[in-house]
């Protein structure tokens, strides 16, 4: 087993998981501020439990931001150890930030007795932990939107490697300041930081059940396991194949054990993968005759490759995660219908599992329904309102941040409930998410980060929303074969399809833009002159794709980006800068 792993490789100098603290504390305050400033935030979020990791990053916070720009929030349930509780109040107190206590137990009761019961009623304590890790994402998430402000996440190298978080949970924030330094080098820092002595030696836990800690479910110490990831991930990939367990001194069966780890949660810390969309795939192709500048780059060519690359995915990620099958929203109207019938085609109708969680009275009534989605492909379904669960995590939160709160903000809340129910299914059952959000959507900003957009994979991720009549109906989808003027009519499309368009572009004209601006990179310009629009209309266009980028990428960390986008990777991008720059005074 050969040390290097260039996969997880970080850019950074020496060994970035270990360092001097003050060097450690200057690259994670400075991400801080950058962050913040990137995004036009004026305040930051950290969720307390009491351990090192969310005392280091909330003391980082303050140094960065101010204390009084930083809001801790403490999220006990009833596993959660009192002292740690006491020591979170006391530290924010230490610090003069403003922190708030929201206890998720009665949530979480009204979940164990109202939603479970309907949806999975035999969950277990991880279940039960990962669902509540996940309910805390959405409420941090919640008070961040209502005061301008971003999620600070806690989570450091170690753990982010062996996949020990919560996907979508704990792992779910705006940034990582502490992504790139291993437990040994957080509890320097804390030291460092002058984080009281009680909190930095105390045995680190999960909190999913009393006297768990996380060195027993890792099965070594946090010093072992910093050991080998630091041979594993540091030493250089050019340099001499040194077997880890003679470099280390760890035996070879923990090594083993560590590495596979590493290689098996690797979907944790990536992007959920979507089929592939060349640009060569992206001519334009018009069914239908019309004016080819403006047609939707896919017909029934494009939609026949579409569906198989899309089922592709599906097989190949249940596969290989030896899932017992998928669970599918069918909430969305015709992406889930079309989502729902790709995995039924590739799976089967008996591993495909349809769930719909409305929260309103209006809820469920897109068009194709639910329940229609479900006997059309002959799928289970399971319905019930969050409703109760939403009010009870409301009620729970200061009255400051719900008022304050927008009808977007909560909008977005909501859908990031719905991902924690979404998932407990997936834990009890065995079974991957299967994500229901377009390219349009995606490319436009037009989901919620960690909610409608959170899943384990997306089929329709490389299919604008133009597109979808096409493919639904290669697979048969009936709202594909409704009459388009009906469906008008009815508004039961209309607004979602046009759902935060750039003014003056219908949905069809918005996909013929993005596939020039995106998928070919022709620049403002040359798109405009293509699909023969308004300059105007087409800058707006990159603008939002640009302004979106946010909710697509991965969290940054000290060691840059985590997705590689350094530096712009779209010629719209460069022109909007040039743009900016030239009106400045």
């Amino acid at each position: 087993m050969a040390a290097g792993c260039p996969e997880t490789a970080s850019s950074t100098d020496g060994s970035p998981g270990t360092g001097d603290p003050e060097l450690l504390r200057s690259r994670s305050t400075k991400l801080i501020r950058e962050t913040a400033e990137a995004v036009d935030a004026s305040h930051g979020v950290v969720c307390l439990s009491g351990g090192v990791d969310s005392t280091t990053t909330a003391a980082l916070a303050v140094d960065a931001l101010g204390a009084d720009a930083v809001t801790a929030l403490i999220m006990p349930t009833d596993t959660t150890d009192e002292e740690h509780v006491r020591d979170a109040r006391s530290y924010a107190d230490s610090l003069g930030v403003d922190h708030a206590t929201v206890p998720l137990e009665p949530a979480l009761d009204v979940f164990k007795r109202y939603v479970a019961p309907r949806i999975a009623a035999d969950g277990d304590a991880v279940a039960a932990g990962n669902l509540a890790a996940r309910l805390r994402m959405a409420c941090a998430h919640l008070v961040a939107d209502a005061s301008d402000g971003i999620v600070v996440g806690t989570s450091n190298r170690t753990e982010r490697l062996l996949g020990y978080f919560t996907k979508y949970g704990d792992g779910a924030a705006d940034l990582h300041p502490l992504g790139e330094y291993d437990k040994t080098a957080v509890r320097a820092l804390a030291t460092h930081l002058d984080v009281p002595p009680e909190i930095v030696s105390r045995p680190p836990t999960a909190g999913f059940w009393r006297g768990q800690t996380d060195e027993s479910e890792l099965g070594a110490s946090y010093a072992t396991l910093d050991t080998v990831l630091g041979s594993l991930v540091d030493t250089s990939p050019r340099g001499p194949a040194t077997a880890i367990d003679e470099a280390t001194g760890v035996d070879r069966e923990t090594v083993t054990r560590i590495v596979d780890r590493v290689e098996r949660n690797a979907h944790k810390r990536s992007r959920p993968p979507a089929p592939s969309r060349t640009v060569g795939d992206a001519t334009v192709e018009s069914d239908a005759g019309g004016d080819d500048d403006r047609a939707v780059i896919g017909g029934s060519r494009r939609a026949a490759t579409t569906v198989e690359r899309a089922q592709d995915l599906v097989r190949s990620r249940v596969d290989a995660a030896d899932a017992g099958g998928v669970v599918v929203d069918l909430g969305a109207g015709r992406e889930s219908s079309v989502a729902a019938a790709i995995a039924v085609e590739a799976l089967g109708a008996d591993r495909v599992r349809g769930l719909h969680l409305p929260c309103h009275k209006a809820a469920g009534l897109d068009d194709p329904a639910p329940e229609s989605i479900a006997e059309d492909l002959g799928i289970a379904d399971d319905r019930v309102t969050i409703r109760p669960l939403v009010t009870e995590l409301e009620a729970a939160l200061p009255s400051r941040v719900t008022e304050r709160a927008g009808a977007t903000d909560l909008g977005e809340f909501v859908s990031r409930v719905r991902t924690a129910c979404r998932y407990y299914v997936a834990n009890v059952d065995d079974r991957l998410v299967v994500g229901t959000t377009n390219r349009t959507d995606t490319l436009l900003g037009r989901t919620t980060r960690y909610g409608d957009a959170a899943a384990d994979l997306r089929p329709l991720g490389a299919t604008y929303a133009s597109e979808l009549d096409a493919v639904g109906r290669r697979l048969g989808c009936s709202f594909a074969y409704a009459d388009r003027c009906d469906r008008r009519r009815s508004g039961a499309v209309g607004s979602d399809s046009t759902r935060g368009l750039p003014d003056g572009a219908s949905p069809e004209l918005t996909d013929a833009i993005l596939v020039r601006l995106v998928d070919h990179d022709l620049g403002i310009e040359r798109t405009a002159d293509a699909v023969d629009a308004d300059r105007e209309l087409v800058r707006r266009c990159a603008a939002r794709h640009v302004a979106s980028d946010r909710t697509r990428s991965r969290p940054p960390t000290t060691g840059g980006r985590t997705d590689g986008r350094d530096a712009p990777r779209y010629f719209h991008e460069l022109e909007l800068a040039f743009d900016s720059s030239s009106s400045d005074p």
